[in-house]
């Protein structure tokens, strides 16, 4: 019994047959500082951020890149022993960004847009930040440019421009970027309509467990015409938007959850219930790095937008 109903593509790779990157990568050894920032993540992830701070400190003071990203975190959430100081922050997060650090650039482009931290509120930094974030494949910098090009906020208003930034982001493993992706590839907004291939990305993202790519793959038949089996995996889709989207999303997967299950046999609707118990959202496409809205300690997933229980303090400065 498939466990994730729709067959879907192994990799979100773009076709073409282009070599991925992680396939062309040579991995340096571990230096004794970044064997060190190892011991530091790991108590910091067990929210030890006593013993993760009196580690860090050192390690940041000698330059540690890594190590000075997760002291501004510290600092920009008043994590553990660290007091909360924006001030604070951005200067690690600006001495860690001018290495290239994306999601150092990324928070500095926050806090540029919010006059966080005593900077000024400044749109030409913070596009500045943003794009060598998004440059650097940061996902959520890579989404947050794509909004500026569609409205034309900072910059001259360009969908098409917007749509290869969500494309970016979707290629790199967002999952919120790949349901955005298959939204415009069925509405033809900023790229040409292809109803076939916006169907495989509402796929990636659904199985990831996105809510509203879940509500759609549920939404696409006819329950009074469609086969046994497509109705099971609608309502097994359904099933899944209904208990993780936000209110808008699971009322709608239930009314539509109600008017299906009136087109099907009650043998098909147990054999529905069987798979949603045993589905689990698919783990990130290999090659990829994790989603930080889904895949990292206090990401956001299938919870309607709030943070999961016993959330980690939060990254990027947003």
């Amino acid at each position: 019994m498939a466990q994730n109903p729709p067959p879907v593509p192994a990799s979100p790779a773009a076709p073409g047959g282009a070599t991925s990157p992680a396939a062309t990568l040579q991995v340096k050894p571990p230096t004794a500082d970044d064997k060190e920032f190892m011991i530091v993540q790991a108590h910091f992830n067990a929210r030890n951020y006593q013993d993760a701070y009196l580690r860090l400190l050192p390690l940041a003071h000698r330059g540690h890149t890594e190590a000075q990203y997760l002291l501004a975190v510290m600092s920009d959430n008043g994590a553990g022993p660290v007091q909360l100081n924006p001030t604070e922050a951005n200067h690690w997060y600006r001495l860690a960004a001018n290495k290239g650090h994306a999601e150092a650039q990324f928070a500095l482009a926050n806090a540029y847009a919010n006059g966080r931290g005593g900077l000024p509120i400044s749109p030409a930094d913070m596009l500045i930040w943003l794009r060598k974030s998004a440059e650097n494949r940061y996902m959520p910098a890579m989404i947050d440019l794509a909004a500026l090009y569609d409205y034309g906020m900072g910059v001259p208003r360009d969908p098409v421009e917007g749509t290869v930034w969500v494309k970016n982001a979707a290629e790199a493993g967002s999952v919120n970027a790949t349901y955005q992706y298959a939204r415009r590839l069925e509405t033809g907004f900023g790229v040409t309509k292809n109803e076939r291939e916006a169907m495989e990305w509402y796929k990636r993202a659904a199985i990831r467990g996105h809510p509203a790519a879940q509500l759609w793959l549920g939404s696409v038949g006819d329950g009074s015409v469609a086969s046994s089996e497509a109705n099971i995996e609608a309502l097994v889709w359904l099933n899944l938007a209904s208990r993780g989207g936000p209110p808008e999303i699971r009322t709608a997967a239930q009314q539509r959850l109600r008017d299906l299950q009136k087109n099907m046999m009650p043998s098909d609707i147990t054999e529905a219930q069987t798979r949603v118990r045993a589905w689990k959202p698919a783990p990130q496409f290999p090659g990829l790095k994790p989603d930080p809205e889904y895949d990292l300690p206090g990401g956001v997933a299938q919870s309607g937008g709030a943070p999961q229980r016993g959330a980690q303090p939060r990254r990027g400065g947003g």
